[in-house]
């Protein structure tokens, strides 16, 4: 069984290498210009934690490629550009041990509607919910809402998204299939139900945002096509929200995040659950001080799964770490940088393992504009 799913994997990446080499050839002669882009996440990982025996020791040592994306960025016209990205990343599930995943295949209609400043968005594309969006990874970790499963960082689908005139912020509308880009066709397991997003972010004042996003989505289906058919048990109605908050003033930066979501279950109600999360983030730029591009950076979890005295698994989690960005370009965009980010995480559940995870990180990218 497990040979038959690396096989599977395997003939997936070979087709996804094979669709990025056509797009390579085939875009240039379409587009007026196109951008390559491409990111490399290489890590090194120490994790320690409880053993199932008890003690503490060692559970992770290891050099990685987390993340290794390659993107292609064609702009057809003023009104339409597009953009493909591939994740090429280190993985067991393959003999080879990399995994290769499509991120985003989509395209930007800047004037399909007679509406300033607004595009219409088509195709596997960013989730416009709370700080998923627009996470820069200033951090190691994922935003909350990836990192905790309340959304899905890209899916299919169409929005509407665009500035509010004047500077005063940011919006979006959303319908996606809702259940990330990984699934597609008969993985999204009888769903057919599209999820609907809406976001919104304001600006009253410079070094002020404040913000909310809403989401509706579902997973199977109300009536069971198996056995003899009849209600579904496993079907549910997701219910998000998120709370935004960025303050910036000189060298410091702070981003508070909180997330309820409510799962319903019409055809087993005692299955009902809500979990909630509470994220904060501060930045630090010392480059004023030590005249180099330095970050202080700390963050603070927690996240509560279930919502419920009976199984409360409230996890906690805390991460301090430094940045060192260089080699600027151009813009003052470095194009490396390396992370030190130490993060402890403990656990209410005493049958739970608590663990800590030292990580040093080395990203670098690099982009180059083709006129064609």
């Amino acid at each position: 069984y497990r040979i038959e799913i690396r096989f599977i994997k395997e003939k997936r990446m070979k087709r996804l290498i094979v669709l990025l080499c056509l797009g390579v050839m085939i875009l240039p002669l379409m587009a007026e210009e196109i951008k390559l882009t491409g990111e490399m996440w290489n890590r090194w990982t120490l994790e320690t934690g409880d053993a199932p025996a008890g003690e503490n020791t060692i559970l992770r040592n290891n050099l990685s490629l987390e993340r290794g994306y390659l993107g292609l960025e064609p702009k057809f016209s003023d009104a339409v550009k597009g953009r493909f990205t591939v994740d090429i990343f280190s993985t067991d599930l393959v003999k080879d041990g990399a995994g290769l995943k499509i991120k985003y295949a989509y395209l930007d209609f800047n004037k399909l509607l007679p509406v300033p400043d607004m595009t219409a968005t088509i195709g596997l594309q960013k989730v416009y919910f709370g700080s998923i969006y627009d996470w820069d990874y200033t951090l190691i970790g994922k935003a909350p809402t990836d990192e905790y499963k309340f959304a899905n960082s890209a899916d299919y689908g169409i929005t509407i998204n665009g500035f509010i005139p004047g500077g005063w912020g940011e919006y979006a509308l959303g319908l996606y299939n809702g259940e990330g880009y990984k699934n597609y066709g008969a993985n999204l397991k009888n769903n057919i139900q599209p999820a609907f997003l809406a976001n919104l972010r304001l600006i009253p004042v410079a070094g002020l945002t404040l913000g909310g996003s809403f989401m509706l989505n579902s997973s199977e289906r109300s009536d069971s096509l198996t056995g003899l058919g009849g209600d579904n048990p496993k079907y549910n109605e997701q219910k998000m929200m998120d709370a935004y908050l960025r303050a910036a003033y000189g060298p410091l930066s702070l981003t508070g995040e909180y997330i309820i979501k409510d799962v319903t279950y019409p055809n087993k109600p005692a299955n009902d659950m809500s979990a909630n999360c509470a994220s904060v983030n501060a930045v630090i730029k010392l480059n004023s001080l030590v005249e180099k591009d330095i970050d202080l950076v700390a963050r603070y979890d927690r996240s509560d799964p279930t919502d419920s005295d009976k199984d409360e698994n409230i996890v906690t989690a805390i991460t301090g770490g430094v940045n060192y960005n260089f080699m600027h370009d151009d813009s003052a965009k470095p194009a490396m940088q390396l992370q030190l980010n130490y993060t402890t995480k403990s656990n209410s559940v005493k049958t739970t393992n608590d663990s800590s995870a030292l990580m040093l990180q080395l990203k670098w990218r690099f982009s180059n504009t083709l006129k064609v």
